[in-house]
């Protein structure tokens, strides 16, 4: 009963090709932190050293002390199975079930990346609560500071305003944070002409006409994004806000195969350990869109 057309007997069948997802791309604006176990692992956040002062006079150095913060995030372990028998091994004129591993990579590929999404986009896209103030990663107010009051379209101005916002947040010792060169401008199927715009070289003639993000803002189209929302994310190295990793580094899925008991054919299993989180909201903008 298992794949009646793909096994049946008739002819000038084609076997058409899958759609290949591109690279993920939630890694361009995720930071990769592996975990070493199913332990829940805690993010911690330290503040900046105490600024120096001037020495006592009785050469007494004064005692200074440093903030800190955490999150926490967990992994998960995800996995299916399928059955595949002889008779359907034997049938398959267009080996279809020859390269298991490529679909099942493709197919991991694409989970990995809805699975992320899914977390970003949660809450209208404020995303998850943190523990620290109580509050998801995107809201307005003296909290968090990083959302837009108001949904604006997506201009250079609005890019600018977005990243000033940003400029203007605090280490927990209240130091300006480190940005990074380059900023990820996040944006669904809607807005891919006004970010890619809004960020192409242009070569103008007045400098009232030149494109004053090209080059260290890059825009990063995903279909996941719904709606006109978009997001500014500065460089993962330097100021992360969402993470995700895998089980001891071991990067993709874990496939086994097997006799199936009782049956004369094989089953494919496929485990994967994956775990994504929020552990900061402060290298982020969110804009609701229009």
């Amino acid at each position: 009963s298992d794949f009646p057309a793909l096994l049946s007997a008739a002819a000038n069948k084609m076997l058409l090709a899958a759609y290949v997802p591109a690279q993920p791309t939630y890694r361009q604006i995720f930071l990769r932190r592996d975990f070493r176990d199913f332990k829940p692992h805690r993010h911690l956040r330290i503040g900046d050293f105490p600024t120096l002062l001037p020495l006592a006079e009785n050469g007494e150095i004064q005692v200074g002390t440093m903030s800190e913060s955490q999150e926490i995030v967990l992994l998960q372990t995800f996995a299916r199975r399928l059955r595949v028998t002889r008779p359907m091994l034997v049938n398959d004129d267009l080996g279809a079930f020859t390269d298991f591993a490529a679909a099942i990579g493709r197919r991991v590929a694409e989970f990995e990346n809805a699975t992320a999404y899914n977390l970003l986009n949660s809450a209208n896209g404020d995303g998850p609560t943190l523990a620290t103030g109580n509050a998801p990663v995107f809201a307005t107010g003296a909290a968090r500071a990083n959302k837009a009051g108001t949904g604006t379209p997506l201009d250079t101005a609005t890019i600018g305003a977005g990243r000033a916002a940003i400029m203007k947040q605090r280490t927990l010792d209240g130091l300006p944070i480190s940005m990074g060169q380059t900023m990820r401008l996040l944006v669904g199927p809607n807005l891919e002409l006004a970010a890619r715009q809004a960020t192409v070289v242009v070569q103008a003639s007045e400098t009232a006409k030149a494109n004053v993000f090209a080059g260290f803002v890059q825009p990063v189209v995903e279909p996941l994004i719904p709606a006109n929302r978009w997001y500014l994310f500065s460089d993962p190295v330097a100021a992360p806000v969402y993470v995700y990793g895998y089980l001891n580094g071991a990067e993709g899925p874990q496939v086994t195969t097997g006799q199936v008991q009782g049956a004369d054919g094989i089953e494919v299993s496929v485990i994967f350990d994956f775990g994504v989180g929020a552990i900061d909201w402060r290298g982020a903008w969110f804009n609701p869109g229009t």
